[in-house]
């Protein structure tokens, strides 16, 4: 219960823009069974108008409040996972995305450097039995279609929302704490004979 008022207390604004939005969306349909019974009149909206607001505000608060338990639920999976020995071994910094969005859900993330790179982690369908983790490094990729085409052919990269390759994983895969060090130290090794430039970052924005 705590947790989730912190969601509510943390994301106030972003809550109150997504029950604007909902409401005004849903409100001109709930115009729509008077209308086609009384047909289309000032009366009839003015009449209806009342009974329409409360049914738009209704269905617009249930929207709200069903966001704030799914994004609760999926950061509890994200950090039951995060939590796990392959995660920890690598000490690197969590992270939020999506906060101050009506669109995109709250996700944890993790970010760090292993040696020369720094890489960013994500859990994807953390809810599923046999999820993905997308592993973006940070490189300079302006201008380099040869490396972009490289990682692409030879090491499974995608370009979804980051540029990056995307390993399917398993619960007990994870509690073997070597599992994604070393699988982040090949690619770092693949990096670095490929002669990709490493993207810099602030430590001390690090630990905000």
């Amino acid at each position: 219960m705590r947790d989730i008022l912190i969601i509510v207390i943390t994301e106030r604004r972003t809550l109150l823009r997504g029950l604007m939005v909902s409401f005004l969306l849903v409100l001109p349909f709930t115009f729509l069974p008077a209308l086609i019974k009384n047909g289309w009149t000032t009366d009839t909206i003015y009449n209806r108008f009342p009974e329409s607001t409360f049914y738009a505000f209704g269905f617009s608060f249930i929207v709200v409040v069903a966001s704030i338990v799914h994004n609760y639920n999926n950061l509890v999976d994200r950090k039951r996972l995060l939590d796990q020995p392959a995660f920890t071994k690598l000490d690197f910094y969590g992270r939020l995305d999506g906060a101050g969005s009506i669109a995109n859900e709250l996700e944890t993330f993790l970010l760090g450097r292993l040696s020369r790179y720094y890489f960013r982690l994500n859990i994807v369908d953390p809810d599923l039995k046999k999820f993905k983790i997308e592993i973006i490094p940070l490189i300079d990729l302006v201008d380099n279609k040869s490396l972009k085409y490289k990682l692409r052919k030879e090491y499974g990269f995608t370009q979804n929302i980051f540029f990056g390759q995307t390993i399917k994983v398993t619960a007990n895969e994870l509690k073997n704490e070597n599992f994604l060090l070393e699988r982040l130290a090949n690619l770092e090794k693949a990096l670095t004979d490929l002669g990709a430039i490493p993207l810099t970052i602030e430590e001390s924005k690090l630990d905000d």
